[in-house]
């Protein structure tokens, strides 16, 4: 299976060269790496270039977002599957290897990812991890309404899959991945391999760690993608079910934001809409405390993070 490896890339110069080594020293050799380069001023296109690789292709559009990037990215490339990662992040070596191996368990497999370990701007390990399993085991569409689960710099997409939704949704500035998932999930299997093989990259420039303007823009999103998914005509009974549980998720996170940047006033009010889809809210409360302190202090630390762990292996056994 040939494997195309997309990289969105804006002003990431600084990180860039990193992210390209780190695919290219995959075990698994039979990729080609696309830069998708969305108007960078800095110096990425040089960056992409001194890279003496005949798998590397570098690709220029005007500054578009996140979401035209890649589709200009899995849109130009020839493998049948698509591989993601961000212009900061980087791949431990066997990553593409064990999601193609993943991937061709099934054709019914839509999209294979794993997990990322958190890291500094100066590559420095964190606590911190993305990708987890699905909440309602089996339920693969449910658990994805419920809440974004999937690692985005550790996956890999079945071309067909992806061309039959249609691609990245342009008018999103975030979230365009979990729009993906979602609309992926609706025929398709999404598999988990429970394996650490990344490095996210947590820094000041994060998307969703700028300015507070460019989080509410973000976060608004987000709200979007569910409003999106819920007009569909066809969901299932089940999904419907937990149609004010997955906004209210959206709006407890929301809320998080807000007190991480100590924007009290704001972070009051996502708080009372996340508390207006609540349908038990005395129950709500404990959950959103217990979600607000792992995710402001607990997720930051190593026992914290490992706790987290086992408690939701613990749930998922049951």
């Amino acid at each position: 299976m040939k494997v195309s490896v997309v990289v969105p890339a804006f002003n990431r110069a600084n990180f860039l060269r990193e992210t390209i080594a780190s695919v290219l020293a995959q075990t698994y050799q039979n990729l080609e790496l696309v830069i998708a380069d969305d108007g960078s001023t800095d110096n990425t296109a040089e960056i992409a270039r001194a890279f003496q690789d005949p798998r590397l292709v570098y690709l220029y559009q005007d500054n578009r977002g996140v979401s035209a990037a890649l589709n200009l990215g899995w849109r130009s490339a020839r493998g049948e599957s698509i591989a993601v990662i961000g212009s900061d992040d980087v791949w431990l070596p066997e990553c593409l290897q064990e999601l193609v191996r993943a991937l061709e368990q099934s054709p019914t497999i839509g999209v294979a990812y794993a997990r990322a370990q958190g890291m500094n701007a100066r590559g420095e390990s964190l606590p911190q991890l993305v990708g987890a399993r699905e909440k309602f085991p089996g339920q693969t569409l449910k658990s994805l309404v419920y809440g974004d689960f999937v690692c985005p710099i550790a996956v890999l997409i079945r071309r067909d899959a992806l061309e039959r939704v249609g691609g990245y949704d342009e008018t999103l500035i975030a979230n365009e991945d979990w729009d993906v998932w979602l609309r992926i999930a609706r025929a398709h299997e999404i598999m988990f391999v429970p394996k650490i093989l990344a490095r996210y990259r947590f820094h000041a420039h994060n998307l969703t760690r700028t300015d507070s303007a460019r989080m509410e823009q973000v976060m608004l999103d987000r709200v979007r993608v569910l409003d999106k998914f819920f007009a569909q005509p066809d969901i299932p009974a089940d999904v419907l079910e937990i149609k004010s549980l997955a906004y209210r998720n959206v709006y407890l996170d929301w809320t998080i934001r807000h007190l991480e940047q100590r924007r009290w006033h704001k972070a009051r009010q996502t708080f009372q809409a996340a508390l207006s889809y609540s349908p038990a809210r005395l129950r709500f409360l404990p959950r959103a405390i217990g979600v607000a302190t792992f995710t402001l202090f607990l997720s930051k630390t190593a026992w914290g993070s490992r706790l987290a762990e086992k408690i939701v292996g613990a749930r998922q056994r049951v």
